[in-house]
């Protein structure tokens, strides 16, 4: 019997763990010294509330006895194989820890994926396989699908200072852009080992909306089966810029692609605290997902 695991670095969303009765591993987040575990919870009722006035805040991964203990309360359940899901190993350890936590556990085969994305992008490909797994489809051939699922997935994101991303020592090849943000807006992305990217530098929102939105067209251009488009904000005075950002996205896949909004699976949230710890909860972003036809 095959359980399926998400950790909160994939921006997972309520109803489709509910749907779909995944198990959730929650990174560690420390706000000013105290510690939180990351959670639907935390992350809907009280991240935002204390994060804007904090004056420090960071992520840790579980310890490996943590997760081991993890690996056996899903094997104490009658399961005997786990696919378990994780945000780019090139933003976390986590990845590497739950690698020799599986060569630990007795009696559950763990078979781990680096969907190599975070946050909203990872949670597409991660959303792919779970389908597939799902659908009944044997755990070999979902394993052979993930550079497929990951090459279907896009997702950028903008923010106002790379400070954090440099403090937390993800800054991975946006280096080059420390100390060059004066009036000038970036679109990070992830690369495809899994490092943040930037993709464009742009003076003025206006340039960088109208950029984000040909970025997610251009990709879909030969993708243009099963699309999915997951925004994501952070701070509340980003929803806006998130909001019409999407509302752009969609007009455009509908003018220039001739995708249709009843074409398009919409998902809308709020960036996770794992991640709004690298980069700063002053962010908002895109991801999109997209299939070529059969021929």
């Amino acid at each position: 019997m095959l359980a399926i695991s998400i950790d909160s670095g994939c921006a997972p969303v309520k109803g489709f763990v509910k749907k779909h009765g995944l198990f959730f591993m929650g990174m560690k987040v420390i706000i000013d010294e105290k510690e939180y575990g990351d959670s639907f919870e935390f992350q809907e009722n009280e991240f935002y509330k204390i994060v804007d006035s904090s004056r420090d805040f960071h992520t840790a991964q579980p310890p490996l006895g943590q997760v081991l203990e993890y690996y056996n309360d899903i094997k104490s359940k009658g399961f005997t194989q786990l696919l378990d899901i994780h945000f780019s190993s090139k933003m976390s350890g986590l990845y590497e820890t739950c690698l020799m936590a599986s060569k630990m556990v007795e009696g559950l085969d763990v078979f781990v994926v680096d969907t190599k994305k975070v946050s909203i992008g990872a949670f597409l490909v991660s959303k792919r396989l779970i389908e597939l797994a799902k659908s009944g489809m044997e755990i070999s051939r979902v394993l052979e699908e993930v550079p497929r699922a990951i090459s279907n997935s896009f997702m950028e994101f903008s923010v106002p200072t790379l400070k954090y991303l440099i403090k937390n020592g993800r800054i991975g090849k946006a280096q080059g852009l420390a100390g060059t943000l004066l009036n000038i807006k970036p679109i990070l992305s992830v690369d495809e080992e899994g490092f943040i990217t930037p993709i464009a530098k742009l003076r003025g929102m206006k340039k960088l909306q109208e950029q984000m939105v040909s970025n997610v067209v251009e990709f879909l251009q030969e993708r243009r089966k099963d699309v999915v488009l997951y925004s994501i904000y952070g701070s509340e005075e980003y929803r806006p810029m998130m909001e019409e950002t999407r509302d752009r996205a969609i007009e455009a896949l509908k003018e220039t692609l001739g995708i249709r909004l009843e074409d398009l699976e919409l998902i809308n949230g709020r960036i996770w605290p794992t991640i709004a710890c690298h980069s700063g909860p002053a962010v908002f972003g895109l991801a999109c997902y997209g299939e070529k036809n059969s021929s």
